[in-house]
Protein backbone atom coordinates (compact mmCIF):
# COMPACT_ATOMS: atom_id res chain seq x y z
CA UNK A 1 0.00 0.00 0.00
CA UNK A 2 1.18 3.56 -1.15
CA UNK A 3 0.11 6.32 0.19
CA UNK A 4 1.50 10.03 -1.28
CA UNK A 5 2.63 12.79 1.03
CA UNK A 6 -0.14 15.28 1.67
CA UNK A 7 -2.85 13.13 0.09
CA UNK A 8 -6.17 12.30 2.34
CA UNK A 9 -7.43 8.73 2.69
CA UNK A 10 -8.84 7.35 -0.10
CA UNK A 11 -7.35 9.72 -2.43
CA UNK A 12 -4.71 9.47 -5.32
CA UNK A 13 -3.39 6.02 -2.97
CA UNK A 14 -2.50 3.00 -4.34
CA UNK A 15 -3.10 -0.74 -3.18
CA UNK A 16 -1.42 -3.65 -4.72
CA UNK A 17 -1.39 -7.43 -2.91
CA UNK A 18 -0.10 -10.23 -4.77
CA UNK A 19 -1.93 -12.63 -2.64
CA UNK A 20 -5.23 -12.51 -4.51
CA UNK A 21 -5.52 -15.49 -6.54
CA UNK A 22 -9.95 -15.66 -6.16
CA UNK A 23 -10.31 -13.72 -9.38
CA UNK A 24 -11.24 -10.45 -6.89
CA UNK A 25 -10.46 -7.10 -8.50
CA UNK A 26 -9.92 -3.89 -5.88
CA UNK A 27 -11.77 -0.94 -7.65
CA UNK A 28 -9.82 2.27 -5.05
CA UNK A 29 -12.16 5.28 -5.08
CA UNK A 30 -12.41 8.04 -2.71
CA UNK A 31 -14.62 6.58 0.22
CA UNK A 32 -15.35 3.59 -0.96
CA UNK A 33 -14.02 -0.25 -1.60
CA UNK A 34 -15.70 -2.82 -4.18
CA UNK A 35 -14.60 -5.87 -4.47
CA UNK A 36 -16.04 -7.48 -7.85
CA UNK A 37 -16.27 -11.47 -7.32
CA UNK A 38 -16.56 -13.52 -10.37
CA UNK A 39 -17.91 -17.13 -8.98
CA UNK A 40 -16.42 -20.01 -10.36
CA UNK A 41 -18.27 -22.45 -12.10
CA UNK A 42 -20.04 -25.43 -10.42
CA UNK A 43 -19.59 -29.25 -11.06
CA UNK A 44 -23.01 -29.05 -11.97
CA UNK A 45 -23.27 -25.68 -14.17
CA UNK A 46 -20.06 -27.51 -15.95
CA UNK A 47 -21.52 -30.40 -16.66
CA UNK A 48 -24.91 -28.63 -18.49
CA UNK A 49 -22.29 -26.84 -20.30
CA UNK A 50 -21.08 -30.27 -21.72
CA UNK A 51 -23.84 -31.76 -22.42
CA UNK A 52 -24.82 -29.18 -25.30
CA UNK A 53 -21.35 -29.85 -26.23
CA UNK A 54 -21.88 -33.31 -26.32
CA UNK A 55 -25.37 -33.07 -28.29
CA UNK A 56 -23.97 -30.44 -30.82
CA UNK A 57 -21.23 -33.12 -31.44
CA UNK A 58 -22.87 -36.67 -31.17
CA UNK A 59 -20.73 -37.53 -28.06
CA UNK A 60 -21.87 -40.55 -26.55
CA UNK A 61 -20.64 -43.57 -24.32
CA UNK A 62 -22.13 -46.80 -22.87
CA UNK A 63 -23.83 -45.92 -19.30
CA UNK A 64 -21.24 -45.56 -16.65
CA UNK A 65 -21.44 -48.49 -13.97
CA UNK A 66 -22.31 -45.91 -10.61
CA UNK A 67 -25.44 -45.02 -12.59
CA UNK A 68 -25.95 -48.72 -13.83
CA UNK A 69 -26.37 -49.84 -10.29
CA UNK A 70 -29.75 -46.98 -10.14
CA UNK A 71 -30.65 -48.66 -13.67
CA UNK A 72 -30.91 -52.35 -12.23
CA UNK A 73 -33.71 -53.50 -10.37
CA UNK A 74 -32.38 -54.80 -7.10
CA UNK A 75 -33.69 -58.00 -5.68
CA UNK A 76 -37.55 -58.43 -5.05
CA UNK A 77 -40.75 -59.20 -7.09
CA UNK A 78 -42.66 -55.44 -6.05
CA UNK A 79 -43.06 -53.00 -8.88
CA UNK A 80 -43.71 -49.28 -8.17
CA UNK A 81 -47.45 -49.40 -7.89
CA UNK A 82 -47.29 -52.33 -5.39
CA UNK A 83 -44.80 -50.70 -2.88
CA UNK A 84 -46.78 -47.34 -3.01
CA UNK A 85 -49.98 -49.72 -2.72
CA UNK A 86 -47.60 -50.96 0.56
CA UNK A 87 -47.14 -47.90 1.64
CA UNK A 88 -50.55 -46.76 2.01
CA UNK A 89 -50.51 -44.09 -0.58
CA UNK A 90 -54.03 -43.46 -2.49
CA UNK A 91 -55.59 -45.44 -5.35
CA UNK A 92 -55.15 -41.54 -7.45
CA UNK A 93 -51.87 -40.79 -5.95
CA UNK A 94 -50.95 -44.14 -7.37
CA UNK A 95 -51.76 -43.24 -10.59
CA UNK A 96 -49.87 -39.80 -10.64
CA UNK A 97 -47.22 -41.79 -8.85
CA UNK A 98 -46.65 -43.81 -12.51
CA UNK A 99 -47.17 -40.94 -14.34
CA UNK A 100 -44.55 -38.93 -13.07
CA UNK A 101 -41.99 -42.14 -13.23
CA UNK A 102 -42.85 -41.94 -17.17
CA UNK A 103 -42.15 -38.38 -17.42
CA UNK A 104 -38.88 -39.16 -16.24
CA UNK A 105 -37.95 -42.26 -17.94
CA UNK A 106 -39.00 -40.77 -21.57
CA UNK A 107 -36.56 -37.89 -21.00
CA UNK A 108 -34.02 -39.83 -19.16
CA UNK A 109 -33.97 -42.30 -21.92
CA UNK A 110 -33.19 -39.10 -24.66
CA UNK A 111 -30.15 -38.25 -23.33
CA UNK A 112 -28.82 -41.62 -21.61
CA UNK A 113 -25.94 -41.87 -23.35
CA UNK A 114 -24.10 -38.53 -23.37
CA UNK A 115 -21.84 -38.14 -20.57
CA UNK A 116 -22.65 -35.44 -18.99
CA UNK A 117 -26.31 -36.11 -18.64
CA UNK A 118 -25.45 -39.23 -16.86
CA UNK A 119 -23.34 -37.17 -14.23
CA UNK A 120 -26.02 -35.12 -13.60
CA UNK A 121 -28.57 -38.03 -13.41
CA UNK A 122 -26.04 -39.84 -10.80
CA UNK A 123 -25.65 -36.84 -8.48
CA UNK A 124 -29.20 -36.09 -8.09
CA UNK A 125 -29.91 -40.17 -7.46
CA UNK A 126 -27.80 -39.82 -5.25
CA UNK A 127 -29.16 -37.27 -3.04
CA UNK A 128 -31.98 -38.79 -3.50
CA UNK A 129 -30.90 -41.84 -1.80
CA UNK A 130 -28.97 -40.53 0.33
CA UNK A 131 -31.73 -38.13 2.14
CA UNK A 132 -34.52 -40.72 1.70
CA UNK A 133 -33.10 -43.35 3.80
CA UNK A 134 -31.30 -40.76 6.15
CA UNK A 135 -34.82 -38.57 6.25
CA UNK A 136 -37.58 -40.24 5.31
CA UNK A 137 -37.84 -43.77 5.70
CA UNK A 138 -37.03 -43.05 9.74
CA UNK A 139 -40.14 -41.57 9.77
CA UNK A 140 -41.73 -44.64 7.38
CA UNK A 141 -40.50 -47.17 9.83
CA UNK A 142 -42.09 -45.48 12.31
CA UNK A 143 -45.72 -45.21 10.94
CA UNK A 144 -46.03 -41.66 9.87
CA UNK A 145 -49.19 -41.02 7.88
CA UNK A 146 -47.92 -40.85 4.41
CA UNK A 147 -49.40 -37.35 4.15
CA UNK A 148 -46.91 -35.97 6.39
CA UNK A 149 -43.56 -38.18 4.85
CA UNK A 150 -44.93 -36.78 1.32
CA UNK A 151 -44.80 -33.00 3.13
CA UNK A 152 -41.27 -33.86 4.20
CA UNK A 153 -40.45 -35.43 0.79
CA UNK A 154 -41.17 -32.42 -0.68
CA UNK A 155 -38.95 -30.20 2.03
CA UNK A 156 -35.90 -32.10 2.62
CA UNK A 157 -35.65 -33.65 -1.23
CA UNK A 158 -37.14 -31.98 -4.12
CA UNK A 159 -37.42 -28.38 -3.01
CA UNK A 160 -33.52 -28.46 -1.93
CA UNK A 161 -32.44 -30.56 -5.58
CA UNK A 162 -34.94 -27.85 -7.55
CA UNK A 163 -32.82 -25.06 -5.87
CA UNK A 164 -29.73 -26.66 -6.70
CA UNK A 165 -31.14 -26.78 -10.42
CA UNK A 166 -32.20 -23.69 -10.43
CA UNK A 167 -28.86 -22.29 -8.67
CA UNK A 168 -26.57 -24.56 -11.65
CA UNK A 169 -28.69 -24.70 -14.53
CA UNK A 170 -27.94 -21.60 -16.25
CA UNK A 171 -26.86 -23.13 -19.07
CA UNK A 172 -29.04 -26.41 -18.87
CA UNK A 173 -30.47 -26.06 -22.24
CA UNK A 174 -31.38 -29.21 -22.59
CA UNK A 175 -32.68 -31.38 -19.38
CA UNK A 176 -34.57 -28.63 -17.97
CA UNK A 177 -35.92 -30.63 -14.91
CA UNK A 178 -38.83 -29.55 -13.09
CA UNK A 179 -40.46 -30.76 -9.75
CA UNK A 180 -42.48 -33.11 -11.75
CA UNK A 181 -39.07 -34.76 -13.37
CA UNK A 182 -37.30 -35.13 -9.74
CA UNK A 183 -40.74 -37.11 -8.38
CA UNK A 184 -40.12 -38.95 -11.33
CA UNK A 185 -36.98 -39.47 -10.56
CA UNK A 186 -38.27 -40.87 -6.96
CA UNK A 187 -40.76 -43.07 -8.08
CA UNK A 188 -38.20 -44.42 -10.90
CA UNK A 189 -36.00 -45.66 -7.34
CA UNK A 190 -38.83 -46.95 -5.89
CA UNK A 191 -39.56 -49.38 -8.92
CA UNK A 192 -36.34 -50.19 -9.13
CA UNK A 193 -36.43 -50.90 -5.24
CA UNK A 194 -33.88 -48.61 -4.16
CA UNK A 195 -36.62 -46.88 -2.14
CA UNK A 196 -39.39 -48.54 0.08
CA UNK A 197 -42.73 -47.29 1.86
CA UNK A 198 -42.98 -49.67 4.37
CA UNK A 199 -40.92 -51.41 6.43
CA UNK A 200 -40.84 -54.94 4.65
CA UNK A 201 -38.50 -56.41 7.29
CA UNK A 202 -40.90 -55.65 10.17
CA UNK A 203 -44.25 -57.19 8.14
Amino acid sequence: MEFKEGSNAGQNNTYNDTRLGDGSQYINQPGTVNINNQACPTRMDAYFRSLREEIENNTTREIIEDLLEYNTKLDGTKGLEEKLTDGGFARSDINWAMRKKQQYAKKATKYECYPSAQEINLLLFGEIKAKFDRYIFPSIKKGVDVDLVMRDLDEIIVTPIMKMLNENGAHDEDLRYTTDHIYGMIYYLTGMCHLNWTDYDNL
